[in-house]
């Protein structure tokens, strides 16, 4: 029987934030967060860049948040376990 690993990313503002709870901005979060929001992957960039890993993605969900015209993505990736 095939094992697999995942991936649950968050994304925000069109950026992969999160990946496992983790941070996934090439600049740390501190108080100002419109530069390390920019070094985080775009979302439309993401799935491409990690199938190049082996990565596929298999869903992703969209949850509004309380501010005016924000959503959170949310992207579910699965691979063979090797």
């Amino acid at each position: 029987m095939q094992a697999y690993e995942y991936q649950v990313c968050s994304a925000q503002y069109g950026r992969v934030t999160f990946v496992n709870g983790g941070w996934h901005g090439r600049q740390p979060l501190g108080e100002d967060t419109s530069a390390p929001l920019e070094s985080c992957p775009h979302v439309r960039d993401y799935p491409r860049e990690a199938g190049r890993d082996g990565w596929e993605l298999v869903g992703t969900t969209a949850t509004p948040q309380p501010q005016p015209d924000a959503v959170q993505h949310t992207l579910y990736l699965k691979r063979p376990s090797w």
